[in-house]
């Protein structure tokens, strides 16, 4: 049985190895290639003259290392900001982050109803369309090397906001979906008061926390030091989700914290190597899940709500950041990165069937966050590109003579 594991888990690092190489030689993300990696090989791999190409399982040591990669990923992109630096954007930030989320999830909602004229559907689709993939942001700043960007504390906020978000979304999807759209506001209402009041806590008096948790960092041993950071990040994870806040924003919140210290350098340079390696197994692992024999009958609507996903969303980002104060090129390096959706896309829908809704939307989701996956590492690589074609757009239209008869 552990010969079966290791075996199995070897398989999934040699095809790891190929789609970085094949994305490297490419001079491209590595994100959609191990994604689509994953579907090749994987339980729903195809069959090639009647031998199935089905190589590699999805075992529960895959899907803990792929968990650990979004918390590494999320956590190291915390490490790169602060509290201190997330809280100093106070309005702006809220009204920039409200809109974002609210324009987004509405226009989904409207989208979902022009398909499916059922409000069930229509607010599943708000959640598919409406909720970008923290995972693949947080990779695609990483690649682009924008952590250290100014607007990159406004798509941090993004993230935070869409996770508070994400907590309401699915109380009240549990009960549109389980009662015919009647909620119970006594159950919602505190648990939202918590998870707003456990956020801005922890981004409020984050300098305050870091400040009393340096000494207890100040370790020499380079084992204990691992330990006790993997420890302390694997317990925020714990925490978090009693408070039903998705695991991947406590490590970032964590990040935020330990950034207020002097250690945030020697975190950075031991967590770094284990970002790389887990955050490419949680993207092999998503590939694994997806089943391309569903895709058929979900090419229009996924292609519709793909272009919908992209003008809306560039809009919706350049009204948010403008709002924040992030303008011009900044404003434009923000809505062409947070365009990205991914792993909770698949989980909505995969919920939503469970509970009797239209069976296209497992599929939907899947290609929908498949063809995004290669879109949104263009868009957001040559997001200086859509600038300066905007910028001689603006020039032109300005141009003396341009609009005479």
């Amino acid at each position: 049985m552990t010969h079966d594991l290791i075996f199995n888990l070897g398989l999934a690092f040699t095809f790891i190895s190929v789609a970085i190489f094949m994305a490297g030689k490419l001079k491209f993300s590595s994100i959609p290639f191990l994604i689509l990696v994953g579907m090749l090989v994987g339980p729903h791999a195809p069959g090639l003259q009647g031998v199935s190409l089905s190589l590699v399982n999805q075992t529960e040591s895959i899907e803990l290392l792929a968990r650990l990669g979004v918390l590494l990923m999320l956590f190291y992109l915390g490490l790169e900001f602060s509290a201190g630096k997330l809280a100093s954007a106070g309005t702006s930030l809220i009204k920039g982050g409200t809109v974002y989320v609210s324009l987004n999830f509405l226009r989904g909602l409207a989208f979902g109803w022009l398909f499916f004229h059922s409000w069930p559907e229509a607010f599943v689709m708000a959640g598919i369309t409406g909720i970008s993939s923290s995972a693949i942001i947080t990779k695609l700043l990483l690649d682009l090397k924008r952590t250290a960007n100014s607007e990159t504390e406004f798509i941090l906020g993004i993230l935070v906001f869409e996770d508070v978000f994400l907590a309401v979304y699915l109380s009240v999807l549990s009960g549109f979906l389980a009662g015919g759209g009647n909620l119970n506001a006594a159950e919602i209402i505190p648990s939202i008061i918590i998870i707003f009041g456990f956020i801005l806590a922890i981004i409020t008096f984050g300098r305050r926390i870091g400040t009393m948790l340096e000494p207890r960092l100040s370790v020499k041993s380079t084992e204990s030091f691992v330990v006790i950071i993997f420890t302390l990040l694997l317990l925020t994870a714990i925490l978090v989700e009693t408070i039903h806040i998705a695991e991947a924003i406590g490590a970032l919140l964590l990040g935020l914290i330990i950034a207020e210290t002097v250690h945030s350098k020697r975190v950075i340079q031991f967590i770094s190597p284990m970002r790389d390696l887990f955050g490419a197994v949680f993207f092999f692992s998503f590939g694994l899940e997806i089943d391309y024999r569903l895709f058929g009958d979900a090419v229009v609507i996924t292609l519709a709500a793909v272009v919908m996903t992209v003008v809306g969303n560039i809009l919706t980002g350049f009204l948010a950041s403008w709002l924040a104060g992030y303008k011009a090129r900044r404003g434009f390096n923000v809505a062409f990165t947070v365009i990205a959706r991914g792993e909770f896309a698949v989980i909505v829908a995969s919920i939503a069937v469970a509970a009797g809704t239209n069976e296209l939307l497992p599929a939907f989701a899947a290609l929908y966050v498949l063809v995004l996956s290669f879109i949104s590492p263009v868009l957001a690589k040559n997001s200086r590109n859509f600038y300066n074609l905007y910028i001689r757009f603006v020039n032109y239209i300005r141009k003396p003579g341009t609009n005479s008869a």
